[in-house]
């Protein structure tokens, strides 16, 4: 594993993109009706129900219910498959949502409620082992109701649980209940009610056709090809110098082809986090006072400006200002350097002979892990532990996989991004800090076993109450509780950046981002609903 020093905070200056003879040409995918992406990744598996494009925009399977709104606040989550919206009972407990009649599937077989129970008993199935099925931890059952109807019972109240009904739906006929999600045939060959049909899907490249059978007519982008490319700098030079369309970047590499004609930059506000655990196993990170007095100490802004180039909002607990009426304005850390520097001396860390705090002989040192192929949380990382090191608090920052992270979790810091399905606060901040998990879910959902009896009764508030009013009241008083003792140190909400060709908009009437969840790339940004596109 490579070791990188906190020094190595020179490569947050800006870079200059060269590309000799490169000029920004017409695009010949738009003359063709085809959409050009190069992509940063590809999806291991085209299957909805192993989470593929489950945040309620996929554009082969369709969900219930989709996004609609802009990047600035909450979507509203609204019918897509459904013909309105659920009709809930009085407790809460039992939620109908009856389909649109005349929906079918690209292979030409109706959408009816089987299709829905099947797609949403297959998730719960244990056997099937698809990564969705926390999403369901409190769906009692699923089952058809009515003529055209799916009736959903839940064990408690919970308002957010709409936020599952933005899961894509599959043919019953093409889901075996009970085999492991990593066996079925959805993966390489989705059929769903969609815009797109597959066309092809290898190891590099990923290629979507118009459906010519959609309800809503043919797409006008009739074929969208996603491209690989794992390197930023790899990806910035490629848009440089073809004709694709567009492509993901971090802020500062996006900042400098803006910079060149043709080409413009698209910000997305979203309620993605960045942020370190604080691992309750370290002898220095697990001390309570510790943890407020780094909350305290870091000047997130300065991070905002010189990493993301401006592109984000400070973090200070899991909740951005997106959430309006449910975000607490007071709920905040300020930047206060001489309060955390005493805090940190009255409980008993102090400078030692080589400009490190030490306490009982156990250094105030810790290590930030991060994403070996992501430049941007490598450069949180040492941006963090350059802040630090003002306080006499060592930082080493180190690449580490997923994989090879998950064994440390217990004594290393990781540098961690957040916000999977952010469109009800609930699911923004339940995993996060219930003490339910990780146990109840994977490594990286509390990462700091953080565990409060306090804090446990405020989120069971909040997911169960069916007033408006009362859930504010949890989810702010869950903000207060987070402040006063928090269980990470977060940086920031970053801001989506991405490049697109200027001359797109000769071609489309193009539509609007939106609020974007962690998991972006040029499925979400100006692409989202690419299928909405039309002819200028």
């Amino acid at each position: 594993m490579r070791k990188t020093t906190a020094s190595a905070i020179a490569v947050l200056l800006p870079i200059l993109i060269a590309c000799t003879g490169c000029q920004a040409t017409t695009t010949a995918a738009s003359a063709k009706s085809e959409v050009n992406l190069l992509t940063n990744a590809l999806p291991e598996s085209l299957n909805p129900l192993a989470g593929f494009d489950n945040n309620g925009i996929g554009k082969i399977n369709e969900s219930l219910f989709t996004l609609d709104g802009d990047s600035q606040a909450l979507p509203d989550i609204v019918p897509m498959l459904a013909d309105k919206d659920p009709k809930i009972s009085q407790h809460g407990l039992v939620w109908d949502v009856t389909l649109r009649q005349g929906i079918k599937f690209s292979d030409g077989t109706a959408l009816d409620p089987a299709d829905v129970v099947a797609s949403y008993k297959a998730i719960k199935d244990p056997r099937t082992a698809s990564p969705l099925a926390s999403t369901l931890e409190n769906l009692k059952s699923v089952q058809t109701h009515g003529e055209n109807g799916v009736r959903f019972t839940l064990y408690e109240p919970q308002i957010s649980f709409k936020t599952s009904l933005l899961i894509g739906i599959a043919p019953s006929e093409l889901i075996d209940q009970g085999e492991p999600m990593s066996e079925s045939s959805l993966n390489r060959s989705p059929v769903g009610t969609g815009p797109y049909v597959l066309d092809r899907f290898d190891s590099s490249s990923l290629v979507l056709s118009a459906n010519k059978n959609y309800r809503d007519g043919i797409p006008a982008v009739q074929k969208v090809s996603y491209t690989q490319s794992e390197d930023d700098n790899a990806r910035t030079q490629s848009m440089a110098g073809s004709d694709y369309t567009g492509t993901v970047l971090p802020p500062r590499l996006a900042a400098g082809l803006a910079q060149r004609e043709g080409f413009e930059v698209v910000t997305a506000t979203s309620a993605d986090w960045r942020g370190i655990s604080l691992p309750a196993d370290h002898p220095f990170t697990k001390d309570p006072k510790v943890r407020l007095a780094l909350n305290l100490a870091v000047d997130r802004q300065q991070i905002i400006d010189g990493v993301l180039a401006g592109a984000g909002r400070p973090a200070y607990s899991f909740v951005p200002p997106a959430y309006g009426e449910y975000y607490n304005s007071e709920a905040v850390f300020e930047h206060n350097p001489q309060r955390a520097k005493e805090m940190l001396d009255d409980d008993g860390w102090v400078i030692g002979n080589d400009g490190i705090r030490v306490k009982n002989g156990q250094r105030a040192e810790f290590t930030v892990l991060y994403n070996p192929g992501d430049t941007l949380r490598r450069d949180l990382s040492l941006a963090l532990a350059d802040q630090l090191e003002n306080y006499g608090i060592k930082v080493s920052v180190d690449s580490a996989t997923f994989d090879q992270a998950e064994p440390r979790v217990g004594k290393d810091s990781i540098m961690l991004g957040g916000g999977d399905t952010p469109y009800d606060v609930d699911t923004q901040l339940y995993k996060m800090l219930h003490s339910s998990y990780p146990k109840a879910g994977a490594y990286y959902d509390n990462p700091s076993h953080f565990a409060s009896k306090d804090m446990d009764q405020a989120l069971h508030q909040g997911r169960t109450s069916t007033k408006t009013a009362d859930r504010v009241a949890a989810y702010q008083h869950v903000q207060d509780l987070y402040v006063s003792d928090p269980s990470m140190l977060l940086l920031a909400f970053i801001d989506h950046t991405y490049v697109q060709r200027s001359d797109v908009h000769k071609t489309w009437n193009t539509t609007g981002t939106l609020l974007e969840p962690h998991e972006h790339g040029t499925a979400w940004g100006p692409w989202a609903k690419i299928g909405q596109w039309s002819n200028r």
